[in-house]
């Protein structure tokens, strides 16, 4: 069906081709869609442009966090460890010194 050409009658077609290029913006203004569209394309290049910068800091950022979590687990692994070894050094000591000093029990009491 061609489109009517009587001004007075608007369908839903004919409505459509008028407001064609037109785009309802965020604040609900009715604004040029070439205007809306160019706006667009300049936030996302702005993103854009920023985006390595931050993508850099981000790597960074977990690289460090993971470098102090490794020591983190490297100082406790370290201290258990060193406390095992410490551990085994006084129960060596405890039992040479054991062997090596009298018993208090094998000393004859002396009466009065």
């Amino acid at each position: 069906m061609p489109p009517t050409t009587d001004k007075t009658h608007f369908s839903y077609t004919t409505l459509n081709r008028n407001l064609e290029g037109l785009v309802w913006n965020a604040d609900l203004s009715l604004q040029d869609a070439s205007e809306a569209a160019s706006q667009r394309r300049q936030a996302i290049n702005a993103a854009r442009a920023s985006r390595p910068r931050t993508a850099q800091i981000e790597r960074e950022i977990m690289i460090a966090v993971i470098v102090l979590y490794a020591l983190i687990l490297g100082s406790f692994a370290a201290l258990h460890l060193y406390g095992g070894y410490v551990l085994d050094q006084q129960e060596q000591a405890t039992q040479a010194a054991a062997w090596t000093a009298p018993d208090a029990e094998a000393k004859p009491e002396v009466l009065p």
